[in-house]
């Protein structure tokens, strides 16, 4: 698995020096600081996910609508700014996520009385990029991506009694990793008002043993000041475990993905 994230990352550098070497690109000298906000940007993504190890694989599938069912708080936008042809980027996502449930009685309640069961996720990714317009539609870029994951349980007994009764808060997951990302962006104005961006890229080191982003934009400007941003954005992370069982090591490759439609609006100045 790590020669594959290795080949993908090694092929994304060696499209981006092709690029390099094979445009030139000339472009009068521009001092002055541009800057583009992106906020409030909504992203409807299902989430997918698979665990695959030892001969056996186990899908996992959210749907947007179930993630809206249980939505707390939901942000997320872009911020750029630009001088010559060196571009700095800050992209953020956060979600955090509240979901209950009751569990049932133990005959009648007198071995276990109902529970409930409060579980909630907090996961927030930030990129803090550097880039560079090598010609007038491509950009490179570097930079890093913070991933932060945090799930508690909380379970409370509904009744007093029972022999089995639980009263606990539990912390499943508490962790944060970073990745050191590469990539490039294509952008196209078609005229005055309309136009579109696609950005790729991919972690070459880091926490995570796979980590892939690529984001689609059209735009439409309705004034110096405000545009409009619609588009698709697909988010995959991925890690390799071994896990010691009875008949021995067993590895197992774990793979998340988000993606779904994004709408926005944008503010150039």
């Amino acid at each position: 698995m790590k020669s594959n994230r290795v080949l993908c990352s090694s092929s994304l550098l060696f499209c981006c020096l092709i690029i390099i070497s094979s445009l030139s690109y000339a472009q009068e000298t521009d001092d002055e600081w541009h800057f583009t906000l992106a906020f409030p940007m909504i992203w409807a993504p299902d989430i997918n996910g698979t665990i695959e190890g030892g001969g056996d694989r186990m899908n996992i599938s959210i749907p947007f609508g179930d993630i809206v069912e249980s939505l707390d708080v939901g942000l997320l936008g872009e911020f750029y700014a630009q001088k010559n042809k060196w571009i700095y980027g800050l992209k953020f996502n956060y979600l955090k996520t509240k979901g209950e449930s009751v569990t049932d009685p133990v005959l009648g309640g007198v071995i276990a009385p109902a529970h409930k069961v409060e579980d909630t996720l907090q996961l927030a990714v930030v990129d803090a990029l550097a880039g560079y317009r090598v010609h007038r539609k491509v950009d490179l870029y570097t930079g890093v991506r913070y991933i932060s994951t945090k799930m508690d349980i909380s379970i409370r007994p509904e009744d007093p009694g029972g022999i089995i009764s639980i009263s606990r808060d539990i912390n499943l997951i508490d962790k944060s990793i970073y990745d050191w990302l590469i990539g490039v962006t294509f952008h196209q104005d078609f005229n005055p008002h309309w136009g579109f961006k696609i950005s790729a890229d991919a972690a070459i080191a880091g926490d995570n043993d796979r980590d892939y982003m690529l984001d689609a934009l059209l735009f439409f400007l309705l004034s110096k000041l405000n545009n409009i941003l619609a588009g698709y954005r697909y988010f995959s992370i991925g890690n390799d475990a071994i896990s010691n069982t009875v008949a021995g090591p067993v590895e197992y490759a774990i793979d998340f993905t988000q993606q779904g439609p994004t709408l926005g609006w944008a503010f150039t100045f």
